[in-house]
């Protein structure tokens, strides 16, 4: 069936997007933040990147990703604040609640974002329409935070929706407009084009969406592969994809910008095992296993490289670690110095059933790994993150850099 045919009741579709989540949420703890630029990452002073700004920030150039210093610069009398994980972790979970009132078939992309298929729900909770209102006053009544939201038939047209009129945005895409409103759109609105697939589209001579959808089905993807026939459907209102709840994470990673250059081999080892162990303690609380390790290194003259080892699936810190500091050893000679370092895991799966064992098993053989990794999370779960960890991690606990 061509989707430009659909009728509009079909528009059951619905995506949620917190409008500069983290700066929303500190201005709601901190009234006096509001209607102040205020920049999310941390001290300007130190190496790292915005988190995220308010809009008051972003009206002076300032956005995610870009060096703290470089958005002080665009915008120096903006607050800057730490990231306060477990704050924005909190308000994320309430705003999902509320979303999950009205329907089981909810899919989080993020930590700030989500879709909801809501076709089941329309005997009970009446329009999708009226249902993504309701969901906007509630989060903006009960928690004093701003969300967008878009409605459509598919997954890629209820997100642009949601985006177009950000902030505070409320929008719907019929099928009997998709095509007209996404032909004069540049192609950078289609979801999976980048900064490096935009410039081949302008090669190409393809800068809006009508552009694309002038083409004769197959002749993009002869030109750039199987992205070019995704492009086309997409540029077409064309989007297949389910909403699908409890979509499981593909990766888990973990990296900082250190405050100062470092070449201390060992120093970046016992880091690697640091991240290991946070990480492989939420692979265990998600009950999966990883078989691919991943380390980022970037140099202080900002040129990056990855290096990827596959692995039999597991979970342990020692196996994690261990594998990771190996890839170090492997691709790190102590020159140039490093401005950040990254861990990732991929590939993740349901990790097997275990039985529970004992610390203190009377077994010639000792605790294995797990073992002990079991027995320290619940230590952890229970007095507190800090109280307990392996000999690996005590050099940087000793050197521990002013941002982590």
């Amino acid at each position: 069936m061509d989707n430009c045919n659909l009728t509009a009741e079909t528009c059951s579709i619905i995506h949620c997007d917190l409008d500069a989540f983290y700066a929303s949420v500190e201005q709601r703890e901190n009234p006096s933040l509001q209607g102040k630029p205020v920049v999310v990452g941390g001290d300007p002073r130190s190496r790292g990147v915005v988190a995220t700004c308010s809009y008051e920030a972003r009206r002076y150039g300032v956005k995610s990703a870009m060096p703290l210093a470089q958005a002080q610069r665009l915008c120096p009398h903006a607050v800057f604040l730490p990231v306060a994980r477990q704050r924005y972790q909190e308000a994320s979970r309430q705003v999902f609640a509320i979303m999950a009132d009205y329907t089981p078939m909810m899919e989080i992309l993020s930590i700030d974002e989500a879709f909801l298929d809501v076709a089941s729900s329309l005997s009970l909770f009446g329009t999708p329409e009226g249902i993504g209102r309701t969901i906007k006053k509630r989060v903006e009544k009960e928690l004093n935070l701003k969300i967008s939201v878009g409605i459509s038939y598919n997954k890629f047209l209820a997100k642009l929706a949601s985006q177009l009129d950000k902030p505070d945005g409320f929008r719907v895409i019929k099928a009997d407009e998709a095509l007209a409103l996404l032909r004069p759109l540049p192609v950078q609105h289609l979801w999976g084009v980048g900064e490096k697939t935009g410039r081949e589209l302008d090669r190409l001579g393809l800068y809006h969406i009508g552009d694309i959808q002038d083409l004769p089905e197959g002749w993009l993807a002869d030109k750039i592969g199987s992205a070019g026939k995704l492009f086309w459907e997409l540029a077409r209102g064309i989007d297949p994809r389910p909403v699908t709840p409890g979509r499981q994470r593909k990766s888990l990673g973990r990296e900082v910008t250190f405050a100062a250059d470092t070449a201390d081999i060992n120093y970046l080892k016992d880091l690697l095992n640091r991240f290991a162990a946070e990480l492989c303690g939420k692979l265990r609380q998600n009950g999966l296993d990883t078989s691919t390790v991943t380390v980022k290194i970037k140099y202080n003259n900002f040129a990056a490289i990855s290096r990827s080892r596959t692995i039999s699936p597991g979970n342990s810190d020692m196996l994690i670690g261990e594998t990771a500091t190996d890839i170090l050893q492997d691709a790190y000679h102590g020159y140039p110095p490093l401005r950040l370092i990254g861990l990732s895991l991929g590939r993740l799966t349901p990790a097997p059933a275990l039985e529970q064992g004992s610390l203190f098993a009377n077994d010639s053989a000792g605790p294995d790994d797990n073992e002990i990794d079991r027995v320290m999370d619940g230590i952890r779960q229970r007095f507190g993150s800090e109280v307990i960890g392996r000999a690996n991690t005590l050099t940087w606990k000793k050197h521990r850099p002013p941002n982590l």
